[in-house]
């Protein structure tokens, strides 16, 4: 996690599947916006809402890991909805689903650790 107040706020997680070798990563962060302007502090805020909610989120168990055919995938909870990140070859999507039984379409999934 890399925090500049005054500039920048952000997480970048990476989850390894033990059993193929493969990543997927999530990032939430302000991205461009310039945070030492003031019509960007709602901004920041909903960026620190969402990295302590899936930071807690981790620690309750419920970022889950699974497959959905050759492709790694992440799915947890947040704000009201759920993400399921589908790494690909080369990059990374995250979609949000409104249930976690929509989310966790075409494969088992466990806990990260």
């Amino acid at each position: 996690m890399d925090v500049e107040p005054r500039r920048w706020l952000g997480l970048a997680f990476e989850a390894l599947d033990p059993v193929t070798g493969k990543r997927a990563t999530y990032d939430i962060d302000t991205d461009l916006y310039d945070l030492s302007q003031d019509k960007q502090c709602e901004f920041a805020e909903e960026i620190e809402r969402d990295i302590i909610e899936f930071l807690d989120n981790l620690r309750k168990g419920v970022v889950l890991r699974g497959n959905d055919g050759a492709k790694f995938v992440l799915v947890f909870p947040l704000d009201g909805s759920y993400v399921r990140v589908v790494q690909g070859r080369f990059l990374g999507s995250a979609t949000t689903r409104p249930s976690l039984v929509a989310a966790q379409a075409g494969g088992d999934y466990v806990p990260v650790e």
